[in-house]
């Protein structure tokens, strides 16, 4: 089949477009490369023109407010009219999201709307941010979300504005149209599938896909000290609780001194991201969740000890007794108190690492996902 995947996160559609060339399918990606990340995409349709310069950002957030249009969408735009007649005739086409292209609504379905009269069959990933997402995450109910700093404190709403947006009434047309035009929703997280529990399109959740051929099993021999990393990127700092992990941190230093080194990582290209946790025996990556995101699974396919989401949503959705890894919770003294017993039995660290493989190599494969997805393109 040839297949047009649209939009990229982490690293999402690059590792299932991976898993899908293995099968033997011709696979395109569109996207812009997930900003400062630098993904690889094979037909580039972002624009960071007004954001390299100081002034020119200027100008077009002025422009913005007075007239309502966002000029870099423009720009966006038109280099998707350059490329579009490479964007026609594919079997399947799947969208990561209803706002693939990160425009402005009606510009968004500009593009939206040509992909999908051209293409086959459409598809839409629950693997973010969109519509139900959002919505579900502003409603009551049990446990903790990425929103809890904000039901919390309502003053850290514009930390959220990304997943606000989504709740805009031209935003959640696009979905609701997007949705009506596509044969299903595939959830990739056990949070996302929480959230369409009641959607009569969504699938069984498929797992994100890890190119393991590229992560091999390195374990750092156990030595003082334990080697702790953490990424922070600042447009999720909330969303993912990293005051939980700064907190605990602050209190390990004082515990441990030598026993621990820490090191932080801020904003850094994918590349030099894999590079900078090499040596780490510990990873924490979120608090927020009942998942885990790509930090994650590709540290874990490393064997390293990942801090995330690891509660009973988790266990059951992949039908295990325990966890192949920590579940960071929204609680301080928990998080140190989990740090501490690995600082105190570093064999564990191993053991953990090893077990966090094996689940990457049986639940995540780029190849054993890609199959997955193949069974959904052809029923």
């Amino acid at each position: 089949m040839r297949i047009l995947l649209i939009g990229e996160y982490s690293g999402f559609h690059n590792s299932l477009k991976s898993g899908l060339q293995e099968l033997g399918h011709e696979v395109t990606l569109v996207g812009d490369g997930d900003g400062f990340k630098k993904f690889p995409v094979d037909i580039e349709v972002g624009s960071d023109y007004f954001r390299r310069d100081w002034l020119r950002e200027k100008v077009k957030v002025a422009w913005w407010k007075l007239t309502g249009n966002n000029l870099e969408d423009q720009i966006r735009l038109a280099r998707f009219r350059e490329s579009e007649h490479l964007m026609k005739g594919y079997d399947i086409i799947q969208f990561i999201n209803s706002n693939p292209f990160g425009c402005e609504a009606n510009v968004e379905w500009e593009m939206i709307d040509y992909l999908l009269k051209n293409n086959g069959k459409a598809y839409l990933a629950a693997c973010g941010d969109d519509y139900p997402y959002a919505q579900y995450l502003t409603q009551e109910h049990e446990g903790y979300s990425i929103l809890t700093p904000y039901h919390e404190d309502a003053s850290l709403k514009k930390h959220f504005a990304h997943t606000f947006k989504y709740l805009q009434k031209g935003y959640q047309s696009n979905y609701e149209n997007l949705l009506a035009r596509c044969e299903a929703i595939i959830p990739s997280h056990v949070d996302f599938k929480m959230a369409l529990e009641n959607e009569s399109k969504s699938t069984k959740m498929i797992p994100c896909a890890v190119v393991l051929k590229n992560l091999e099993l390195e374990q750092n021999h156990i030595t003082t000290p334990v080697e702790i990393f953490m990424g922070i990127n600042r447009g999720n700092y909330h969303k993912k609780g990293i005051p939980y992990f700064e907190k605990a941190l602050k209190i390990i230093k004082e515990k441990y001194a030598n026993r621990v080194n820490i090191t932080v990582a801020e904003n850094l290209p994918y590349q030099e991201y894999i590079k900078s946790y090499k040596k780490c025996h510990v990873l924490l990556d979120q608090v927020l969740s009942y998942d885990q995101g790509y930090n994650s699974l590709e540290a874990m396919a490393q064997g390293k000890v990942v801090f995330a989401g690891a509660g009973l949503p988790f266990l059951k959705a992949y039908h295990l007794k325990t966890a192949p890894l920590i579940d960071a919770q929204p609680d301080v003294d928990d998080l140190v108190e989990q740090l501490s017993h690995l600082i105190d039995n570093p064999d564990e660290l191993f053991k953990i690492g090893q077990e966090a493989r094996t689940f990457i190599e049986k639940y995540h494969d780029s190849v054993i996902v890609a199959r997955q997805y193949q069974e959904i393109y052809i029923s």
